[in-house]
């Protein structure tokens, strides 16, 4: 980095377990709809590599990515730097954020892994904004710890020295413990974020056949209430629609909320942004309404070629313990009586069980079909499927039915799966976002 121009650009920094991403997309659209020219940072990409970066809402084209990468490459070559392919996406990423033009109002950066060791720390602690916990959970434990308290250690202490960590509601307590102890350390403000509550209403039901997806849910979001730049005891709200699919996305609405009210208020952000001051509660609600995030509770619609059929799909990139419970909670939401047919490939990762991921989001009555996504992927030439053989004894255990297994890896396997899957099924796509990614190869080019 010290070989690059200065990344002198304000940052939200997110780290967590899960709804990084979400957090990043709603943020997103706020500060755009706001009149922020904004730079984002996602990973893993969804359909090839140049996705994880977004410049004003866009991925950058392929010419300008390449160059940027190519521009990596050669340093690290040139200085003998031997680099990760995650540092290199990272470090091309800041590249793009930092050369842009018209240059980028504020950037946001999500953590790969973990935190304060991720290749993502590397943001002048001048120009950090704010730093954020999304939900904390028990993933990477080989690498990040074998504890929610430990997890939660190496993904706080991306909080700078007097600046600003948000955590999201309902955070483990283990968790929300080490976070104002880490920022009682760094004289930092720790900002609990505020409930979303659902506003009941009149809606469209979801139906299979007609398809008639969820609607977007009425919600409002508890803001603090500031005084002369002190935060005191209020009962403030934002309210919204939420476009984004499942309960567990209130807390991540609630997240970004909860930073950018704060931000355009906070008088050390608002020295490094002051255009940071134009979010106001009609802007974020205009932002959270035109919020999109692919993969994750996604919809499409599977034209079956030679056929009038459409087959709807949810699509999610559910690939550990806590997002697999949170996908079936929402297949729950849907409504009684839903026969479900999962279409499964799980990644193999160190400390990780099929089982794990699995037994969360199985029910006795559902359907469950195996296939291998796409290899190798881009970027990440390591990430392997977990062996079909395994994963179908882990069903067979969960359920007393065997999956099926597909032998044809990636789009064409989708393609002979979703052209046999019957109209009174849910077809979910889920277990890696690489098999998420193949679903969007397919709907693509039909």
């Amino acid at each position: 980095m010290s070989h690059l121009p200065p990344l002198m650009i304000p940052a939200i920094h997110l780290a967590g377990t899960n709804g990084k991403g979400s957090v990043s997309a709603i943020l997103d659209s706020i500060l755009t709809v706001a009149g922020l020219r904004t730079a984002r940072y996602n990973s893993p990409h969804l359909i090839e590599a140049r996705d994880a970066v977004r410049i004003a809402g866009f991925p950058p084209p392929r010419s300008v990515y390449d160059t940027a990468v190519g521009t990596i490459r050669h340093i690290a070559a040139q200085r003998q730097i031997e680099v990760s392919p995650f540092e290199l996406a990272t470090a091309a990423a800041y590249y793009m954020f930092a050369t842009a033009q018209p240059p980028i109002d504020v950037m946001i950066i999500e953590c790969g892994m973990g935190g304060v060791n991720d290749a993502t720390n590397v943001i002048p602690h001048a120009y950090n904004l704010a730093s954020a916990l999304t939900s904390v959970g028990l993933d990477h434990t080989t690498f990040l710890g074998d504890s929610i308290a430990a997890i939660a250690d190496q993904k706080a202490r991306i909080t700078v020295p007097g600046g600003l960590l948000v955590t999201a509601p309902n955070l483990a307590p283990e968790a929300l413990h080490v976070a104002h102890g880490i920022g009682f350390q760094l004289r930092a403000a720790v900002i609990e974020a505020g409930l979303t509550t659902v506003i009941k209403e009149e809606r469209r039901p979801f139906s299979l056949s007609p398809f008639v997806p969820p609607q977007p849910v009425h919600v409002r979001t508890r803001i603090p209430v500031i005084l002369d730049g002190r935060l005191v005891p209020g009962e403030d709200y934002v309210a919204t629609r939420l476009p984004l699919g499942g309960q567990h996305q209130l807390d991540n609405l609630s997240l970004a909320i909860t930073i950018v009210h704060v931000l355009s208020h906070d008088k050390r952000a608002l020295s490094i942004q002051p255009a940071l001051a134009r979010v106001t509660p009609p802007i974020m609600q205009r932002g959270v309404e035109a919020t999109k995030w692919e993969g994750r509770c996604s919809w499409l619609q599977y034209k079956v070629p030679g056929t009038d059929r459409s087959v709807p799909v949810l699509v999610d990139g559910a690939h550990n313990a806590d997002s697999a419970k949170t996908l079936r909670a929402y297949i729950n939401d849907l409504g009684a009586g839903i026969k479900v047919h999962f279409v499964i490939s799980l990644s193999a990762s160190p400390g990780k069980s099929p089982e794990s991921v699995l037994r969360p989001l199985l029910g006795q009555g559902d359907r469950v079909t195996l296939v291998d996504f796409t290899t190798p992927v881009e970027g990440m030439p390591w990430v392997k499927p977990s062996n079909k053989d395994e994963v179908r004894d882990v069903v067979n255990n969960l359920i007393s039915v065997e999956a099926a297994v597909v032998d044809q890896p990636g789009v064409e396997g989708l393609k002979q799966i979703l052209g046999g899957v019957r109209d009174d099924e849910l077809v979910v796509v889920c277990g890696s976002l690489y098999l998420v990614a193949d679903v969007y190869r397919l709907a693509n080019s039909a």
